[in-house]
């Protein structure tokens, strides 16, 4: 894979971060369901964003072009404080801000996800890892079944992340296959975490799964232990679990 000439800081309408990605390859897509895109955008309970690709970043030499996917909201760019919707592909320069639509008050006003370009100077230079990278690659979690309880463990502190019941069904059932392979974290695919989530029960979406995986990682995120669930895109997810208790 080619070095990542570039990254974005993924925050919410809220303000609040979601992830910092590092752009690499030739094409990294956007949108709402992480099983289709390169960066999910979560969580839309408007459906303002595109469920498939809203829009991507395309490689373009040493620099990145943004390019709306045929979205029905549109994509929008701020630099230096004017805002202006994407027409065709837009060369990126550094500090440019990605607006897609998240939420409408009633007063009309607009509140964005924000995807904050920074280019990097010098493309095959080495960059630090992310802050929440650095912060939870000493973590795992523990799943105690009997007590129904999800423990985040750094170094020799303890927290318990607090779930509601069908998070508490995704997580016993992730830590159990861990467990089978001996403590490895396992790719669990998006039909087994249904089945172990809702059984043979009707009406459920992969939009469900999505969301009970959004509530995992936002509990996670304040301790900056967000990466310890991994997607992979269009198949699953795995969670790091400790190999000791």
């Amino acid at each position: 894979m080619d070095s990542p000439s570039g990254d974005v800081v993924v925050t919410g309408p809220d303000a609040v971060s979601i992830a910092t990605v590092a752009l690499s390859g030739n094409r990294v897509t956007v949108g709402r369901l992480p099983e289709l895109n390169d960066i999910a955008l979560q969580p839309d309970p408007e459906l303002y964003v595109s469920r498939a690709v809203h829009c991507a970043l395309e490689r373009d030499g040493d620099r990145w072009l943004l390019v709306d996917g045929g979205s029905v909201n549109g994509t929008y760019v701020r630099r230096r404080k004017a805002l202006s919707r994407v027409e065709g592909r837009v060369p990126l320069e550094d500090g440019d801000v990605v607006c897609i639509l998240a939420s409408v008050a009633s007063d009309g006003a607009r509140g964005y996800f924000e995807l904050s370009y920074r280019q990097f100077a010098d493309a095959q230079s080495t960059r630090a890892a992310p802050v929440s990278a650095m912060r939870d690659a000493a973590a795992c979690v523990i799943y105690e079944p009997d007590a129904a309880r999800l423990l985040l463990v750094r170094e020799n502190a303890r927290d318990e992340i607090h779930l509601r019941p069908q998070g508490h069904r995704l997580v016993r059932y992730m830590a159990g296959r861990n467990a089978e392979a001996g403590g490895t974290p396992v790719l669990c695919r998006h039909d087994e975490l249904m089945r172990a989530v809702w059984e043979d029960e009707p009406m459920h979406t992969r939009l469900e799964l999505t969301r009970l995986v959004w509530e995992l990682r936002r509990e996670l995120r304040r301790f900056g232990a967000e990466g310890l669930l991994e997607s992979e895109r269009g198949r699953g997810y795995r969670l790091r679990t400790c190999t000791h208790s």
